[in-house]
């Protein structure tokens, strides 16, 4: 019943987008996605109460199980608090003119991305993918700045060849196994693979992991993280970060494990593949100075714990017994740190939007001294910042000190491995959050001296997410009854070894809290006597600027130490680069040609009336009337991207459907 409620919403919040006026329109779609992500949370507690759920939407099969449940619960947390803070953000863009554009988007996203964690067919699990996809893209290139057009061009075709064709391929592979596009259910997946051949298992299953590394960033496919997650308004970064990337976990879990199976060797290619994830994308970080920037490189780096704990327990639940309960804890840990993870990385992308918001910069090496101004806003950051870096009695604690525990316990040298390097790279987290958190909030800066803190809509979409930090970390118990999908034995794992050991030591919790308390007040007591400036030697040209360390120089050393890392990762990273841009290179030559024979007069669609109006169609359009019509539609209601562009990713589409009639 509220996931219907939801999707209402939904589409009453995309066809607000027709409201001419664009802060009207943002602020009243805005509205209606946080009021959707709210129905959300209450299908949530829908399926934890009253169990599993199936609905026939409208001829759409619908089983919202317990792992949907998880998911929803994240979109759900992450949609309320992007979507409250959007209300004013978005003003920001208004330049733009196109709140329908946003409107429309964003409410598609996020609908998208709630079909897609509960459909039962996988003919319409590829459609809520793909629409996912579609609408984040289009929200992407939003600012239409050049640079960020660039990047939701990139994003879309990395998208379309690592993502869309791996998936278009194994539903023809499904559809071959059973038969039928009408039988499509997933029950009937796994039923049909039970006896299918075992390299029919191999494919199937490793274009579902190619489709799912993609989306999630995972090593190698990393590349296209950090230009789109800065190039997206950062109320939408914080939804691709916290809620669209965790979607490829479900993918893992609930097409690749349960429908395909799992083995050890599998678990332990996908434990490896989160163990050199999380290194790779926290070191990169460590290193960046632009904050969104810095921040999409620790989603990498954190959806390789993720990866980690989800692999700890493929490797170890079939082997059953004590190893199979150790198994199940690393999963459950797993799907914690997702959950944590979207919490957190969220509320950092809203602070960095916040201070955006106020300055108009997220370059960390022009901020400086914001802490005094915007005080909510920094407590909000230091909260997520010390919840990502795993620092109790914040959320990020529990999760990683599980899957510590899990890799720790599991008696396998690999995955005992994985889990000290997860150790080490925490610390290097801690050290990119120090400076995240100090360039941005400590020090003085004269120009920011006027700068305020930013409207309450903006505050309370913070700490929602801020709050929860704390909240999970002291009551993990709130949260594990929803997500323990596993059957993990958190009696002895959560509050033994995460919390009752560790956490809920009556003395230690005294000291926190006093500690909280303390730093509060010392964030918002009056100040007394008066300020001096810094002694600088008796220098009187030094700038008071310069007393502060730049984001460039806080770990220069250190990075030199491991520059050989770099230039390695650098190398890779240029690589996967130049396959994207010499695909893209040779789409383009073929669209070229393509256009010559297509490319005939039109009425230009200037306004909305135009676009209702429609268009006269030319010779051409009646031959290939759906396909030229979008094109046409789409080069005008989104100037910036080149006719040519927009064929090139129906030319993708179109390959990827002819790659279906090839295994057909």
């Amino acid at each position: 019943m509220f996931i219907e409620y939801a999707l209402g919403a939904f589409i009453i919040g995309g066809l607000l987008g027709f409201i001419r006026d664009y802060k009207a329109s943002v602020k009243a779609s805005s509205f209606m996605a946080l009021i959707g992500s709210l129905a959300l949370l209450g299908e949530v507690y829908n399926v934890y109460t009253n169990g599993p759920q199936r609905i026939d939407l409208y001829g759409i099969p619908l089983h919202i199980t317990n792992l949907s449940s998880v998911f929803l619960l994240i979109i759900g947390i992450v949609g309320t608090a992007a979507s409250l803070y959007a209300i004013s953000y978005m003003d920001i863009f208004e330049k733009t003119g196109k709140g329908w554009v946003y409107a429309i988007a964003y409410n598609t996203f996020l609908a998208s991305m709630a079909l897609v964690v509960t459909v039962n067919s996988m003919e319409y699990f590829v459609m809520g993918w793909e629409l996912m996809t579609l609408s984040s893209f289009i929200l992407v290139f939003f600012s239409e700045k050049a640079r960020d057009v660039d990047a939701s061009v990139k994003y879309y075709i990395t998208m379309h060849f690592l993502d869309t064709i791996p998936l278009f391929l194994a539903l023809g592979t499904a559809y071959s196994l059973v038969g039928s596009f009408e039988n499509l259910s997933f029950d009937n997946i796994a039923t049909a693979l039970a006896s299918a051949p075992a390299h029919t298992k191999i494919v199937f299953g490793g274009l579902l992991l190619i489709a799912f590394m993609t989306k999630a960033g995972i090593v190698p496919f990393q590349f296209w993280v950090a230009e789109t997650y800065r190039a997206a308004p950062t109320s939408v970064s914080a939804v691709m970060a916290g809620a669209m990337e965790k979607l490829a976990l479900y993918g893992l879990i609930a097409l690749v494990w349960n429908l395909v199976g799992t083995s050890y060797y599998l678990g332990i290619a996908i434990a490896l593949l989160g163990a050199i994830t999380l290194t790779v994308g926290t070191l990169y970080a460590l290193r960046e100075t632009n904050a969104k920037r810095l921040l999409a490189y620790h989603s990498v780096g954190q959806m390789g714990y993720i990866w980690l704990g989800i692999g700890i327990g493929m490797a170890l639940i079939p082997k059953g017994g004590a190893l199979g309960a150790i198994g199940a804890l690393g999963a459950f840990a797993g799907l914690f740190h997702a959950l944590n993870h979207a919490i957190f990385k969220s509320s950092l992308f809203l602070s960095a939007g916040a201070v955006e918001y106020r300055t108009g910069t997220v370059d960390l090496n022009e901020l400086g001294g914001l802490g005094k101004q915007m005080k909510w806003t920094a407590l909000a950051a230091l909260f997520a910042s010390l919840a990502i870096a795993g620092v109790p009695p914040f959320n990020g604690f529990i999760s990683k000190w599980l899957i510590y525990v899990a890799g720790y316990q599991s008696k396998d040298f690999l995955l005992a491995f994985g889990a000290v390097l997860a150790a080490f790279i925490s610390a290097a987290t801690l050290a990119s959050f120090v400076k995240f958190y100090g360039t941005q909030f400590g020090g003085e800066m004269k120009r920011y001296e006027e700068v305020r803190e930013v409207p309450g809509t903006m505050l309370v979409g913070q700490w929602i997410l801020a709050g929860l930090t704390l909240v999970i970390g002291i009551f993990p118990g709130t949260v594990t009854g929803i997500l323990n999908v596993f059957n993990a034995p958190i009696e002895d794992g959560v509050y033994r070894i995460g919390f009752d050991s560790v956490l809920f030591s009556p003395v230690l919790f005294i000291v926190l809290v006093a500690v909280l308390a303390f730093g509060l007040y010392l964030s918002f007591r009056p100040e007394f006597g008066k300020e001096a400036k810094p002694w600088d030697c008796g220098a009187t040209a030094l700038n008071e600027d310069e007393y502060r360390v730049d984001a460039e120089g806080y770990y220069i050393k250190y990075e030199e130490k491991i520059g050989s890392f770099y230039r390695f990762g650098d190398w890779f990273y240029s690589v996967g680069r130049a396959i994207i841009h010499y695909i893209t290179r040779a789409y383009l030559w073929i669209a070229s040609y393509f256009v010559k024979v297509v490319d005939t007069p039109y009425t230009r669609i200037e306004t909305l009336d135009d676009l209702r109006k429609g268009q006269v169609l030319n010779a051409d359009e009646e031959v290939l009337k759906p396909l030229i019509r979008f094109l046409r539609i789409a080069y005008d209601v989104l100037p910036g991207i080149r006719l040519g562009t927009f064929v090139v990713i129906a030319l993708i589409v179109v390959g990827a459907v002819i790659g279906i009639l090839m295994v057909l």
